[in-house]
């Protein structure tokens, strides 16, 4: 009987040790897990950051682009206004003039 016991403690020993160490592995793999979505969230923070940075970039040129564009746009058109002044002056200003005696 003796013997029955002392097998019961070793076994329940043998049970806590295992269950000891069943929860100390449990909280490396909570641990380990933190980790890596803390690793996780810092690498998609980053991709996150740099693909913002590659857009506004992005974004910038086709500004600079495009307002160069009106520009030209702009100084094309006053030169075929100036131009238009330049050729037609005598008879924009004979049609003026006829406009007001006309009124």
């Amino acid at each position: 009987m003796e013997n029955m016991i002392n097998l019961l403690s070793e076994i329940e020993e043998k049970a806590k040790e295992i269950m000891k160490r069943a929860n100390e592995e449990k909280q490396n793999l909570y641990k380990k897990l933190e980790e890596d979505m803390k690793q996780l969230d810092n690498s998609i923070a980053e991709d996150k950051s740099k693909k913002i940075h590659a857009l506004q970039t992005q974004i910038n040129n086709e500004l600079t682009e495009e307002r160069q564009a009106l520009i030209n746009d702009c100084n094309k058109q006053l030169k075929q206004i100036e131009f238009q002044y330049e050729h037609n002056h005598d008879a924009l200003v004979d049609k003026v003039f006829l406009s007001l005696i006309q009124s």
